[in-house]
This record gives C-alpha cells, structure tokens and sequence, in this order.
C-alpha cells in the first residue's frame, strides 16, 4: 500500500527516529495487518520508503493516542505537548473525521 507522508516525518522516518505513523482507521487503513508490508511516498521529493507494520494500535481519539506514546516516536519533539500535538493534527484531519473513524498508529519498522 502508498502512503503520502509530509517530508518532515519523512525525514524522521528515514532515520529512524519516528516508529510511529498516526492515520484515521477510513476504509483504506482499516484493511492492514501486522507484517504488511507499506510505501511511503514523500510528499515534496517523492522519495519512497519501505516499512513494515510491526504492530496496530487502536484508538478513539489522537488525545487518547498521543497519551500512549512518547513525542519522538509519533514524529514530535521531546517537549510537544499532547495539546500541541493535537492540534498539529486537526491541520491534516478534522475531528468530525477523527469521530467518524477513529484513529490508528502503526508502530513500524524500516525494511532492510
């Protein structure tokens, strides 16, 4: 499956540093498993980049899911707030699109 991803958590990504990719559970998203396999496709260089989905995690709101996981894994920095990181989030989705569907993280892993 492709997947945009915006070029600074691509960045992160690529290094490593992120493990975490924060998605609505829409129907495109409700079909991956652990061990699917995703490409993701850097929205500003079209650079692409192989992961593996290690594990799912489900949850009803990004408040619920950004309390689970620290800043760096999902992408942020060690001092963002889950506030901040929220409402960094409610740029990219709305929250009648979080309501409607839920949200997602997968925990992946670069492909070697």
């Amino acid at each position: 499956m492709l997947m945009g991803l915006n070029h600074a958590q691509f960045i992160l990504m690529k290094a490593g540093t992120k493990k975490i990719e924060i998605r609505l559970n829409d129907a495109k998203r409700s079909s991956l498993k652990a061990n699917d396999e995703v490409t993701f496709v850097d929205t500003k260089t079209d650079e692409q980049l192989a992961v593996i989905i290690e594990k799912i995690y489900k949850f009803e709101t990004f408040k619920e899911l950004y309390s689970h996981f620290n800043a760096i894994e999902v992408g942020g920095k060690e001092v963002d707030s889950i506030d901040k990181m929220v409402a960094e989030t409610y740029t990219i989705y709305s929250p009648e699109q979080e309501k409607q569907f839920g949200v997602l993280a997968l925990k992946v892993d670069l492909v070697k």
